[in-house]
């Protein structure tokens, strides 16, 4: 096919369209087929997170991966089938977020027994449930995900179409592309293209060319755009061109609150405000207005650690310590089938020094004095992107310094590290745009809560947002804060 010019299949202005996404949080799928150059503009947010043109879908916390499936589309006559020759992909301006790998699928879709004496095309999209309502609203579909029932009808239609038009019992489509990397979306290495095998080639060939394809992310994040370049199988080569429901965060919460106490922000208001704006009888030792710190992080691709221990609620994203989006992480999602966690060793850190020298430890009776009473966890404007589960080490070391105390926070199963870190709160689930609030006289969650605390360290699975982190308890000096000094310049 050396003398067939080219048509960009999966282009909008070839009348392409994508009947299906997953997830579309942060950015709708329909981006990934635009004729025009991928854009950023760095300053401008949405109700979800950062605006990026391209398709990019929230961080996976549920099993699975994501996936849409595209209608191919070759002009005015995009109802035929298709060869393909050749697949760009493009990650431009997804630096920390990019998919780190895909795959694609192709299938011809046929016309069922029904179909045979109506002369439309409809049979190229009502196969798949949800497709006619979706191309007839004409609106953005950012911010929305599928839910599980959606996603498991949408599979079993791309299943039954492939046994229509092969015959095989697997139901699987022509993978044309098998699961590949990619790289970050920065000038010198945004650009992915691939040749399609020979052997590919004759299987799309063998059931006539393909009408329709099925893009997966493995296991989310974002890609600018995609081009299938190829020709419809009627065409000559003298005759072508050269063109191209929203998942609540509430579904988590069920699971979550056993561990927990959530308190959407979506139900706070300036009358029912979220527990950290209220007073509390113990102090918020991690708060910068107490002489809190941010000290170190193992990665601070979007935010930094100091913004946890800020006094206010975040004002946006960008108000927090959200880390890029791990490149390793799993293809597929699954999960414990005991603790319902992912089951992963990913994850990110951040350690933060408590001010007012700390907690003192709580010692003797039960009416004693001591230790940490309660742990908030703020997810607040993350909702596409907040960590799947979170939990928090202690050290009590005032005698070392903090360069010390980093140190030892990535490695502290050296055995000749000479800080001890303890379980303060269990890994727990959490959920989007909400304070997570933990007691210790729940006695579920916090653990070993009467030790004396000088520093938390603050571990994500996998990877992911926090807006704010606030620690109370009985401070070791009332001497070492800072809130007069800060007020004073209020």
């Amino acid at each position: 096919m050396t003398n067939t010019k080219l048509l960009n299949l999966s282009s909008s202005a070839n009348s392409a369209k994508i009947l299906f996404a997953t997830d579309e949080w942060f950015a709708s799928a329909e981006n990934i087929l635009s004729p025009y150059p991928p854009t950023f503009i760095a300053d401008l947010y949405c109700p979800e997170g950062k605006v990026m043109d391209g398709w990019e879908t929230r961080r996976k916390r549920t099993e699975g991966h994501d996936w849409c499936v595209v209608k191919l589309g070759c002009g005015d006559d995009s109802s035929g089938p298709m060869m393909i020759e050749s697949v760009e992909l493009d990650t431009a301006y997804f630096t920390g977020n990019q998919t780190p790998r895909v795959s694609i699928e192709a299938m011809k879709i046929t016309r069922n027994e029904q179909d045979c004496n109506i002369g439309n095309d409809d049979y190229l999209y009502n196969w798949m449930p949800g497709a006619i309502s979706r191309l007839a609203s004409g609106k953005s579909f950012q911010g929305t995900g599928q839910s599980t029932d959606a996603i498991r009808r949408a599979h079993a239609a791309c299943q039954a179409v492939a046994l229509n038009t092969t015959k095989q019992l697997s139901g699987a489509w022509i993978t044309i592309l098998p699961m590949v990397e990619l790289q970050p979306g920065y000038e010198e290495s945004r650009y992915h293209k691939f040749q399609l095998d020979t052997n590919v080639k004759r299987k799309l060939e063998d059931i006539g060319g393909v009408t329709h394809i099925r893009l997966n992310y493995y296991p989310d994040g974002g890609v600018a755009r995609m081009k299938i370049w190829g020709y419809p199988v009627h065409s000559s080569s003298s005759t072508l061109a050269n063109n191209s429901q929203q998942t609540s965060s509430r579904q988590n919460h069920a699971a979550i609150a056993a561990a927990s106490t959530i308190h959407p922000h979506s139900l706070t208001s300036s009358t029912t405000p979220p527990p950290s704006s209220k007073r509390y009888h113990q102090p918020e030792l991690s708060s910068v207005l107490h002489g809190g710190k941010g000290l170190a992080c193992s990665n601070k691709h979007y935010g930094v650690p100091s913004n946890l221990i800020r006094t206010t609620l975040g004002v946006d994203m960008g108000d927090g310590w959200e880390t890029a989006r791990h490149p390793h992480r799993p293809a597929v999602i699954t999960k414990d089938p005991v603790t319902g966690l992912q089951g992963t060793p990913l994850m990110d850190w951040a350690v933060l020094k408590l001010g007012m020298g700390g907690v003192v430890e709580k010692v003797g009776h039960s009416d004693s004095k001591g230790g940490v009473e309660r742990i908030i966890i703020d997810t607040r404007h993350f909702k596409g992107n907040f960590p799947e589960s979170v939990s928090i080490d202690a050290c009590c070391c005032s005698n070392l310094s903090d360069d010390v105390v980093c140190a030892s926070a990535a490695a502290d199963n050296n055995c000749s590290s000479v800080v001890e870190w303890f379980p303060l709160l269990k890994r727990t689930a959490l959920s989007a745009d909400a304070e997570h609030e933990f007691l210790r006289d729940d006695g579920k969650m916090i653990v070993n809560g009467s030790r004396g605390v000088t520093h938390v360290r603050v571990s994500i699975y996998p990877d992911g947002g926090l807006s704010r982190v606030r620690i109370y308890g009985h401070p070791f000096s009332k001497k070492d804060s800072n809130e007069e000094r800060l007020i004073s310049h209020l």
